[in-house]
């Protein structure tokens, strides 16, 4: 074989691995010569743009692909940095632009232009571009997700918080510092201290710091300082968000003012004890003592917060947070619209003031407001109450779904009643 066919053989093997690496890119490829006509396209750039090379070769590649802005103004050629990496011998890298498919739609992508030399003279421009569709897709979600987080945590009557795995808080909603009148930027960490009363914060902290290491749920009452000097009774509970591992990725939490709850709760506890020793002798008003006694424990150690998303104008349940569902433990909601999760409630007004809040984006503010709800699936109906706001929430501009967030009252409900009627007698 002589030097001149083992050159060719060498030439041939080589352009046979170059054109094996450029069909089976996943980025597409284009080449352009000194005045801007493609003469070269590889599959994925075909697949990407939706033109074939026989569609596009020896013609202005700017012409066919990038012409247009996205609002339909004209791009010229002589402002395309990608165009002008040859004749300014300026290599591109990473330059995010948009470019136009056959079909005419535009779609995002990063580009890296090259020129190509021969005996020092630049006569063609290699181009890379990437399709960055889904990951701009990607990022808006992203930011959507950020957003509505941020949005229904502003949005929530609650004072509410996030903090890292370690319990160090990093996020307080705009009520904190609306309630306890200390910037936020104060009660970052374990700020939150600062505004519990003196009596209880060690009860607080030591609560807290339990519930860190045993990564279980943080349930404690302790009184806050509200931002006129007044000390207010809260509930506070915080849930720990675990990975598949079960280690903590972040903690979520509530504190909610239930100063006048109790309140009552401790007047209807002294009323109790009263009657228990007024009838110590008698048997029936005894067990009925003890009775009350275990229905105001039950109070003051539950304190249910309610969360639920229903999303557009038929009201989808979109996520339903454990203590909503222990409302009715066999039922489904996640994809069934309020009437359909809850067929009972027709007649009651609540599907009437969903309505009403979707369509005028204004908050309703239930308080002690009765549901008449079957609990356990077996066809009888219990009378529940509940506290609870409906608020509505928006995206882009436009409203989308409402936040449901309340705590069932029944039993406070029930217990002022039974109260009432001995009052009477």
């Amino acid at each position: 074989m002589t030097k001149q066919t083992e050159s060719e053989s060498a030439l041939e093997k080589q352009l046979k691995i170059t054109n094996t690496i450029t069909d089976n890119a996943t980025v597409a490829m284009f080449m352009m010569n000194d005045r801007g006509f493609c003469t070269f396209m590889n599959p994925a750039a075909e697949k990407m743009t939706g033109f074939t090379f026989a569609e596009v070769q020896d013609k202005p590649l700017h012409d066919i692909i990038h012409h247009h802005h996205p609002d339909g103004t004209p791009y010229p050629m002589a402002d395309c940095p990608i165009d002008r990496a040859l004749p300014t011998n300026n290599n591109v890298r990473a330059h995010q632009d948009v470019f136009i498919r056959k079909d005419g739609s535009f779609f995002p992508v990063s580009c890296a232009a090259s020129p190509i030399f021969e005996n020092g003279v630049p006569v063609a421009t290699v181009i890379e571009v990437k399709d960055l569709t889904e990951e701009k897709a990607a990022e808006r979600a992203l930011r959507d997700s950020e957003e509505k987080f941020r949005f229904m945590a502003e949005s929530l009557p609650q004072m509410f918080w996030t903090t890292r795995p370690d319990g160090y808080c990093d996020y307080y909603n705009q009520r904190w510092a609306e309630y306890t009148g200390i910037p936020l930027d104060r009660l970052y960490g374990y700020g939150w201290l600062e505004t519990v009363h003196p009596d209880d914060a060690q009860k607080a902290s030591n609560a807290w710091n339990r519930a860190v290491e045993t990564k279980t749920e943080y349930q404690v009452e302790y009184r806050v300082r509200r931002h006129d000097g007044t000390y207010r009774w809260h509930l506070t509970k915080g849930l720990p968000r675990l990975n598949e591992s079960g280690e903590v990725m972040m903690w979520v939490g509530s504190t909610t003012d239930y100063h006048e709850q109790k309140k009552m709760v401790e007047e209807l506890v002294a009323t109790n004890e009263e009657l228990a020793a007024s009838f110590d002798r008698e048997v029936a008003a005894s067990q009925k003592a003890e009775s009350q006694r275990l229905l105001l424990h039950d109070l003051f150690m539950q304190a249910p917060a309610l969360v639920a998303i229903q999303r557009g104008p038929e009201h989808v349940y979109e996520m339903v947070n454990p203590f909503y569902q222990q409302l009715a433990p066999g039922r489904e909601f996640i994809g069934k619209t309020v009437e359909q999760a809850w067929p009972e409630l027709k007649g009651q007004g609540f599907f009437k003031l969903l309505d009403k809040v979707y369509q005028t984006g204004e908050p309703f503010v239930g308080n002690e407001m009765l549901a008449k709800i079957d609990r356990h699936g077996n066809g009888q109906m219990v009378d529940t109450y509940y506290n609870f706001v409906y608020q509505a929430f928006k995206e882009e501009g436009r409203i989308a779904g409402i936040v449901t967030f309340g705590f069932e009252v029944t039993d406070l409900v029930l217990a002022k009643l039974d109260n009432q009627v001995k009052s009477e007698e």
